[in-house]
């Protein structure tokens, strides 16, 4: 006996025939597009935070870092809680992570957008760029974080 299909799944088919069609059309099936894998938050109290972050939402510590920050993992994404480096500076985002296809590409990407090169660190190894809004992007590769293919 076949069920009836709702509204809502038949809108999700629609859309998502359209957009592997668009994509076909564009060449860009089978091309990774990148992904988020990394979120920076900033906290007052680090132990306390990634605490709150396992016991809630059942995340796992991935990696201590040296620096006393922490990353976490869901199995996908990377939240680094770090801590607070600057006088004055609040706990809150700090900045966004991706994991790209071509690390090359993504930081002409970034530079061409007016994106401001800020150096590359190796654990994790990441290149950082200070967007035109004045926040931090980052493209590298993070503990816990799953791979964009």
């Amino acid at each position: 006996m076949r069920g009836k299909v709702s509204g809502h799944a038949r809108m999700f088919t629609r859309d998502h025939m359209k957009r592997r069609k668009d994509m076909e059309r564009s060449g860009q099936e089978g091309k990774c597009v990148p992904k988020i894998r990394h979120i920076g938050l900033r906290a007052t109290d680090v132990e306390a935070i990634a605490s709150f972050f396992v016991n809630v939402f059942g995340m796992t510590i991935a990696h201590r870092r040296k620096n006393g920050s922490i990353d976490l993992s869901d199995g996908t994404i990377n939240l680094a809680i770090l801590p607070l480096r600057l006088t004055g500076q609040r706990p809150g985002f700090d900045h966004i992570g991706f994991a790209v296809e071509d690390e090359d590409k993504a930081c002409q990407s970034l530079e061409a957008a007016g994106a401001r090169n800020m150096g590359t660190t190796v654990d994790p190894h990441q290149i950082k760029f200070r967007c035109p809004e004045g926040f931090e992007v980052e493209v590298g590769e993070w503990s816990g974080a799953a791979p964009i293919k």
